[in-house]
C-alpha cells in the first residue's frame, strides 16, 4: 500500500466522526516535504493574506488524491445527509497566510457558506513567549443547517457581535469550544455551515508567518448568496 492509499486508509470512519461531532481529524501531513511546499506557496503569496485556486495549492491536492478519495465521498454525503443538488466541481480553494503581529486576521467568527471544510496545515510558527499562534478556535453544531439564504444571512450577521477577544470569551460559555494549534500537522475537516470558528492572533514574537491551505466543498446556495458576495468582494 503506498502513502496514499495509506493517508486516506480509515476516510469512511472518520466521516462518520464528522457527521456525529461536526468535525474530525485526518493523519498528519508531516509525510509531505511541508518546507518545501511552504516555500513554494510564500514565494507565490507574497504579502498577500488571501490568495484563491493558486497553482501550487492545487499541485498539494492533487498530490494528496484529495478528488480520488475524499471529493466523491463528501458529494455522496452531501447528497444524502443535506439534500445537495449541485456537482463535485462546486468547490473554493483560498491559501491564507497571516504574518506575525497582522491584527487584521483575529477573532473574525463565522460560518462558512460550503458545507464542508477542511483545513490543511503547511507552516504553523511557535510563539517565543507562549503567546497566541493563529489557533484555530471552532465549536462544532452551533447551529442547524440554515433552511434557506435569508435565515443562513441573519445567523452570519448575528454571531459577528462576538468576533472579538470578549465576544469569543463569551461564545465560549454557550457552545462547547475546541481549540486546535495544528502542531501535529493534522489537518481538520468540519461541516462548514454549522461549525462556528474563527482564529486566535499571530502574535508579533512568532518564529514565522502561519500558511493554511483552505478547501470549501459544495456551496448550495444561490450565487447571488452571501458567501458569493463576500467571495468576490476579496477578489476583486
Amino acid at each position: 500500500m503506498n502513502i496514499i492509499q495509506n493517508y486516506w486508509n480509515n476516510l469512511d470512519a472518520k466521516l462518520e466522526i464528522l457527521l456525529k461531532e461536526g468535525a474530525v481529524k485526518l493523519p498528519s501531513l508531516k509525510v509531505f516535504d511541508l518546507e518545501k511546499i511552504a516555500k513554494q506557496i510564500n514565494d507565490k503569496v507574497g504579502t498577500s493574506t488571501f490568495i484563491e485556486n493558486l497553482s501550487y495549492h492545487k499541485i498539494f491536492l492533487e498530490n494528496l488524491q484529495i478528488d480520488d478519495y475524499l471529493t466523491p465521498k463528501l458529494l455522496d454525503i452531501a447528497k444524502k445527509h443535506f439534500n445537495y443538488k449541485g456537482g463535485i466541481l462546486n468547490q473554493y480553494h483560498v491559501v491564507r497566510k497571516v504574518n506575525p503581529g497582522d491584527l487584521n486576521e483575529q477573532y473574525r467568527v463565522h460560518f462558512d457558506s460550503h458545507l464542508f471544510t477542511l483545513v490543511c496545515p503547511i507552516k504553523i510558527p511557535k510563539s517565543l513567549s507562549k503567546n497566541f499562534a493563529g489557533q484555530l478556535v471552532y465549536f462544532p453544531n452551533a447551529r442547524n443547517i440554515p433552511k434557506n439564504e435569508f435565515i443562513n444571512l441573519i445567523g452570519k450577521i448575528y454571531y459577528k457581535k462576538y468576533a472579538s477577544e470578549k465576544g469569543l470569551k463569551n461564545l465560549s460559555n454557550l457552545f462547547f469550544k475546541k481549540i486546535e494549534d495544528f502542531n501535529n500537522y493534522e489537518p481538520i475537516l468540519f461541516l462548514g455551515k454549522t461549525t462556528l470558528h474563527t482564529n486566535y492572533p499571530v502574535s508579533s514574537d512568532c518564529t514565522s508567518y502561519r500558511l493554511t491551505l483552505l478547501s470549501h466543498f459544495f456551496d448550495d446556495s444561490s450565487k447571488y448568496s452571501v458567501g458569493g458576495l463576500l467571495r468576490f468582494l476579496r477578489n476583486r
